[in-house]
């Protein structure tokens, strides 16, 4: 957001009115303009929900991110975001935590100590995901523990005798919508 800047009227009543020093406060407002859009991106770029494309790249590769290729900006700010909230404590709750962030709430997770296995269901909608959602929870799980991350494909049989008007009726305008929705993919 660009500031009102009028340096001039910081001048004295006197030399407000010389040529000169109009043109001295015009090009400092200019300059200062732009510093103050400057100084807005930087503070944007200090948190992972508004940082820029620039900014999202030097995350990446600092902490090894691999892109597909078609993710979008809020997709590898949420990557980005992901993979910073996987740190110490290994917990349920931080696994859930990492989960959210990578994945939103399209995901299942089955923790069994027992049987030493970590299992992760990616919703369709995520599905793009499934490959850096297993790095992170490889790295975050105990080393003698299996981690499996799926992919929870919807059921055809959970469709049959619908239409669209009832998919309508329960918040569906497209396909990716029926993807999306937690309660078509529910085994």
């Amino acid at each position: 957001m660009a500031r009102p800047v009028d340096t001039i009227h910081y001048y004295p009543q006197h030399i407000r009115n010389i040529e000169e020093f109009q043109r001295i406060a015009a090009a400092y407002d200019k300059e200062l303009r732009l510093l103050w859009a400057v100084l807005g991106r930087q503070q944007e770029n200090q948190y992972f929900d508004t940082m820029d494309e620039q900014t999202c790249a030097r995350w990446e590769s600092l902490i090894g991110i691999k892109l597909v290729g078609d993710e979008t900006l809020i997709e590898r700010r949420i990557a980005i975001k992901g993979r910073w909230t996987s740190s110490l404590p290994y917990t349920e709750p931080k696994f859930h935590e990492v989960l959210k962030a990578m994945v939103g709430d399209y995901y299942t997770l089955d923790i069994s100590v027992q049987q030493k296995l970590l299992k992760v269901g990616i919703f369709l909608a995520q599905m793009l995901k499934v490959d850096s959602v297993y790095d992170i929870m490889r790295a975050m799980a105990p080393a003698d523990m299996d981690v499996i991350v799926r992919i929870i494909y919807n059921r055809w049989i959970r469709f049959t005798g619908l239409t669209w008007d009832d998919l309508w009726d329960h918040g569906a305008d497209t396909w990716n919508d029926v993807k999306a929705n937690e309660k078509w993919q529910e085994e």
